[in-house]
């Protein structure tokens, strides 16, 4: 796929949006959730297993909440599905647009290692961020794996459109 440079131009403000997004979602402090102390898990696939743990049991959409009647499109929006459903789905969601538009923003072609390791880099970035200053997040090694799937979708939906 040949890009002019109006094209990679545009991908890069797409580009530059998105990680202005990254930076709301990820790194702003979160006041609802301020701890005071730092949290942090180094166990792989241990977040994710009680994330999965808790769909099992209790499913992914809010019945209680759908019992309610909800009018509210915010309300909907944030309230259907669990929190646990959320997370899985969140931090897979939330890194595509980064392995999409990343090789779409650049004029030269980017491999597959060259997208692991800046989607890698990232998202370790994020994390490594939120245990050194915010104290009203979670550092969590799950997170950079579902990062990094979400991110390689991301690649692969830019091979299948090149």
């Amino acid at each position: 796929m040949s890009k002019n440079n109006r094209v990679t131009f545009l991908f890069k403000l797409l580009l530059l949006a998105y990680l202005g997004f990254l930076f709301i979602m990820t790194l702003l402090p979160d006041s609802t959730n301020i701890t005071y102390e730092t949290t942090v898990n180094f166990v792989p696939f241990s977040s994710i297993d009680n994330f999965f743990y808790d769909i099992m049991a209790n499913g992914f959409i809010n019945w209680e909440f759908l019992a309610t009647k909800p009018t509210g499109v915010a309300d909907i929006v944030l309230y259907t599905f669990t929190d646990s459903f959320k997370n899985l789905a969140g931090n897979i969601i939330l890194f595509v647009p980064l392995g999409l538009l990343y090789p779409l923003s650049r004029k030269s072609k980017v491999g597959f290692f060259h997208a692991f390791i800046v989607i890698l880099g990232t998202t370790f970035s994020i994390e490594l961020i939120q245990y050194l200053f915010l104290t009203s997040r979670r550092a969590d090694i799950d997170d950079i794996i579902l990062n990094l799937i979400g991110g390689l979708i991301g690649f692969v939906i830019y091979k299948w459109i090149e």
